[in-house]
């Protein structure tokens, strides 16, 4: 019967080592890498069939009201080359008459 060898390929269990070693790195560098590209992907766009819902509607009401009062208020634009802001009723009022002079 022969004896066991107390030899061990040490060369080889290193390389074994550093290939296992480097491929855990290499499957943690990846993972990191597509964590990062998973987190960074935006929300999807809402479907058309799905409603646009306002982070604050009070605010975004209240925004709406302030631009319409002052839409509806005379205001001049640039005076010196006489450009004003008017009612939109008024100005239709306004272009109806110029229209008929017109013709």
């Amino acid at each position: 019967m022969s004896h066991e060898a107390q030899n061990l390929a040490s060369g080889r269990l290193a390389r074994l080592a550093a290939i296992l070693a480097g491929s855990t790195v290499a499957v943690l560098v990846i993972c990191f890498v597509l964590w990062r590209a998973w987190i960074s992907v935006s929300a999807p766009a809402p479907r058309p069939d799905e409603p646009r819902l306002q982070a604050e509607p009070r605010r975004a009401l209240e925004q709406f009201r302030r631009r319409q009062r002052n839409e509806d208020r005379w205001s001049w634009v640039d005076r010196e080359h006489g450009i004003a802001r008017i009612p939109v009723e008024r100005a239709m009022q306004l272009m109806a008459k110029e229209g008929r002079r017109e013709r």
